[in-house]
């Protein structure tokens, strides 16, 4: 997926979110602002958004001088995530399709970080979730695929929804034990990393593999090997979120093997989709010859 005109408003408002989490007054923000165009002027429009975002935001990091400016945020996305739990596992085992509720459960988790936003109703949010349909859904030979065992590999999105991914993990788990889930190798954003995957209690289902950088997405050439061996010799991988369907929707890198799970936030992705605003698909990659 590449770039458009309308992604350039996009890289501004996560700059500003990120200011705006740090701390920082109009006037700095403004000033920082500023000194982001010469950055954004000279960005590759080849590449995907998600890595465009990312180089922006590294500059964003290092003028601020902070490391990890959602680093409370993450940790209020956490506690919030968990007090969901007990209830959704029991929506999850008493539904007469647990994979497939377990799915929307996990996409649902992409609201969490909304959440502590004052007058934002989270569990309206995800009833509305589990009450619809995927506007596309692959979900036959996503089965196909999980049914025949083997390694899988999950590729995570965000801290707060990974409490939801542990529940959808669980019912992987009834298909294979080869579970691998992936997280950032560095903070970007509200990104999850290995303390997000620990906090979540993940390592009990899967083992943790970081992609081996902090870039939004998986551009593989940013990633470690052991990434993309992990992502070569799987059986199936699943990645949730824009960031992972921008970076690798249409590679032979992720292949048809790979299946994304996202909801699609932006008009960009929607219309990259073919769906409507805020719909939530599950669907398997198309590689582009």
């Amino acid at each position: 997926m590449r770039v458009t005109a309308d992604c350039i408003p996009c890289y501004l408002k996560q700059a500003i979110s990120t200011m705006r989490t740090a701390g920082l007054d109009d006037y700095r923000q403004q000033r920082l602002l500023e000194a982001l165009f010469p950055v954004i002027a000279g960005l590759d429009g080849s590449k995907t958004p998600a890595e465009n975002s990312s180089l922006v935001l590294f500059e964003l990091y290092r003028l601020l001088g902070l490391d990890d400016p959602f680093r409370e945020a993450k940790v209020r996305s956490n506690n919030l995530a968990r007090t969901f739990l007990p209830a959704l596992e029991k929506v999850i085992a008493f539904n007469a399709d647990p994979l497939l509720t377990a799915l929307k459960v996990s996409v649902a988790g992409n609201v969490i970080d909304m959440g502590i936003m004052p007058g934002f109703d989270v569990s309206a949010s995800i009833q509305q979730e589990l009450g619809r349909d995927f506007e596309r859904c692959d979900e036959q030979p996503f089965r196909e695929l999980l049914e025949k065992g083997g390694s899988l590999v999950v590729i995570g999105d965000n801290s707060g929804e990974i409490f939801f991914d542990f529940l959808l993990l669980a019912q992987l788990r009834s298909f294979t034990d080869g579970i691998t889930y992936i997280v950032k190798g560095g903070p970007i954003l509200n990104d999850a990393t290995l303390e997000d995957a620990e906090a979540a209690g993940i390592p009990l289902l899967a083992k943790v593999v970081t992609t081996g950088s902090n870039y939004l997405g998986v551009i593989p050439e940013m990633c470690s090997g052991a990434l993309r061996s992990l992502v070569g010799d799987a059986n199936l991988v699943l990645a949730k979120g824009q960031a992972n369907y921008e970076t690798l929707e249409g590679t032979s890198f992720a292949g048809d093997k790979t299946f994304f799970l996202l909801r699609a936030k932006c008009p960009v992705v929607a219309r990259h989709l073919g769906v409507k605003l805020g719909s939530s698909v599950l669907i398997r990659n198309r590689v582009n010859l």
